[in-house]
């Protein structure tokens, strides 16, 4: 398996964790992703050791990227806090469907069919989790359909953001790139501090666990962006179809969210669709 596979298989396994640990966060949603970022690009500068320059047009490209990760986290973890774990991850999922068709319609790059038809059977079992509870299907989690609405809208700015940072990536320091995304989208995320509660990390195990999440959060957002300088960000996306299905199976053992019959068979349904995907060859 080519190196750029690892890396983006092991940013996407450490992604799962993300939603487990805004759940459990100190802080709220906004804050939470406001200092997880901050912390971050601190790390990130420290790993590149200060080198960090880029071209002025890719440094407000990548600026760009970061106020978009800085919508979409925001969006998500207050989907997060009002939706089941498992819905809110697979809803924001929607992201690889919309980055490959970005790329087959407006960049006009060819696509393997098990890829696109991967993707497709992927979504639908989006689609399953969405619609589980309003037919019935009952798990301990707490549905919402705020939360679920919130869930698919940061799936656009995302997926502006995936494809931005893929084109960034390639050809240039992916450790400066991961800084200023980081970095800008920390920046962009404080101003919401003061619309909240609890902003700020008082105790020292608050500020232990978002030590923690940082580090978390720049190791998979350094990962992945190593695997995208080889990989196209549409296979990425519909890859990343991985991550809900770890957040759903830490989430039932470190939050007892017990998924219904639909949750189930929508889960299923998006690794049967992730299987198909990853036999797709890159064209030539």
């Amino acid at each position: 398996m080519q190196p750029a596979y690892i890396a983006l298989g092991l940013g996407i396994l450490l992604s799962g964790f993300s939603p487990i640990l805004v759940r459990l966060s100190p802080l709220d949603p906004a804050a939470t992703a406001c200092w997880r970022l901050l912390v971050a690009a601190i790390l990130s500068l420290a790993f590149a050791r200060l080198r960090v320059k880029l071209p002025p047009k890719v440094l407000m490209a990548v600026v760009f990227a970061g106020f978009l990760l800085a919508a979409d986290l925001v969006l998500w973890n207050i989907a997060i806090m009002t939706t089941t774990v498992m819905e809110a991850a697979l809803l924001v999922m929607l992201y690889p469907l919309l980055v490959a068709a970005i790329e087959i319609m407006f960049l006009k790059r060819p696509m393997a069919w098990q890829l696109v038809a991967g993707g497709l059977i992927a979504f639908s079992g989006v689609i399953l989790m969405s619609v589980g509870p309003r037919l019935g299907s009952f798990g301990t989690g707490q549905s919402s359909t705020l939360g679920n609405l919130l869930a698919l809208t940061a799936a656009f700015f995302y997926a502006g953001c995936l494809l931005i940072t893929a084109r960034s990536c390639r050809g240039h320091d992916v450790r400066a790139v991961t800084f200023w995304e980081l970095l800008s989208a920390g920046i962009f995320c404080i101003p919401l501090l003061f619309w909240e509660d609890r902003g700020l990390p008082a105790a020292p195990a608050e500020m232990g666990f978002m030590a923690l999440y940082g580090l978390v959060t720049f190791a998979g957002y350094f990962l992945m962006n190593i695997g995208l300088t080889k990989v196209a960000a549409s296979t990425a996306a519909i890859l990343g179809y991985a991550q809900p299905v770890i957040a759903s199976v830490i989430a039932f053992f470190l939050l007892s969210e017990a998924p219904g019959h639909f949750a189930l068979l929508g889960g299923a349904t998006v690794l049967i669709g992730l299987a198909c995907a990853s036999r797709a060859k890159a064209p030539a």
